[in-house]
């Protein structure tokens, strides 16, 4: 693929921002798709496209256009994974019927869930089958990147899960059954022995760890937590629980001990080739979590108002340089 590439991060629906990233990192509108002048750079989308925002359909059908049109790639957010699950009956189509869930769909439709999902819906008012044809483009994305110089997922590179997915041969909802694919993808509980939920769980979504019982935090959308992120670049053998921790705009004074299976897990090492990915709401102006390590969700859709929607500007270094940033504010 093209060697030099534009990393974009979560949009949820802020598609304002997009136009206006993409014309600062020089794309152009022709031919109904941004793309680069001679096609010498290609964009790179880490997902979460949708939910949040009042322009998901319009981020939408740009980002799909630049797939279609050849000057961008366009990766699985865990938010697109939750649209498909939300509107998937549970045993539907001959797919594994999950006793776990309660309420017939793949997840639940409780009021937090609705809610995130409410401007998604409100955006395709009118246009069901637009809608519908989203659910089907959402299908193809790919679950993570891999080449010689980078890697490239919604939340967690690991290997494991990239292996395990490789084995199957899957690489996104498209390859195979979908019926199939999707319940096995939300069988957390591994009622059947060919659950996907570990590996796709842990590329879309990141791997947790349980709080000490009876401690909790709130989100920004007042949903309680009794997990936290990880921070999977972290060698967990000798870290503290603290250390570990990773929630970003989050207020946590947790002392505890870390769980053996956590300290067991592998982590993202220094001398890995740069890993690229979004998900973690980070806040403040962009910067790199380590030289090979770099997030790009700095929160546009964040409750505050003040984040940004930012690119890194890829050439194949593999020390990266936080000067090749670049970035939009929220509007």
């Amino acid at each position: 693929m093209n060697p030099s590439i534009d990393f974009i991060g979560d949009i949820h629906g802020h598609c304002s921002e997009l136009r206006l990233l993409l014309n600062k990192l020089g794309y152009e509108e022709t031919q109904g798709a941004f793309r680069y002048p001679g096609g010498v750079r290609t964009v790179v989308f880490l997902g979460d496209y949708v939910d949040r925002g009042d322009e998901v359909r319009d981020t939408v059908n740009l980002v799909r256009s630049m797939r279609d049109a050849g000057s961008a790639i366009a990766l699985m957010g865990n938010h697109e994974f939750n649209m498909l699950s939300f509107w998937q009956r549970n045993g539907s189509g001959g797919g594994h019927f999950l006793h776990r869930m309660k309420d017939g769909y793949l997840r639940e439709h409780s009021f937090n869930k609705i809610a995130i999902h409410s401007r998604t819906v409100s955006s395709f008012v009118g246009r069901r089958q637009e809608f519908l044809d989203m659910l089907e483009f959402a299908k193809t994305l790919p679950f993570y990147l891999e080449e010689e110089s980078f890697r490239a997922q919604h939340a967690c590179f690991d290997g494991s899960a990239v292996a395990a997915l490789k084995r199957e041969g899957i690489r996104c909802f498209a390859d195979g059954n979908f019926d199939e694919l999707i319940a096995r993808a939300n069988d957390e509980d591994h009622e059947y022995a060919d659950s996907l939920f570990g590996p796709l769980s842990t590329l879309l979504k990141g791997p947790e760890m349980d709080l000490p019982v009876g401690e909790h935090f709130t989100d920004a959308e007042g949903v309680r937590r009794v997990k936290t992120r990880i921070a999977w670049w972290v060698d967990p053998a000798g870290a503290s629980f603290r250390e570990l921790c990773f929630q970003p705009g989050v207020s946590m004074d947790v002392v505890a001990d870390v769980a053996p299976e956590v300290r067991r897990r592998s982590f993202y090492g220094e001398k890995e080739r740069p890993v690229f990915f979004g998900h973690y709401w980070l806040t403040g102006l962009p910067k790199l979590i380590r030289d090979n390590v770099c997030c790009l969700d700095f929160s546009v859709a964040g409750y505050r108002g003040d984040g940004h929607l930012v690119a890194y500007r890829f050439d194949g270094e593999q020390k990266l340089d936080e000067s090749k940033f670049v970035w939009v504010e929220a509007i």
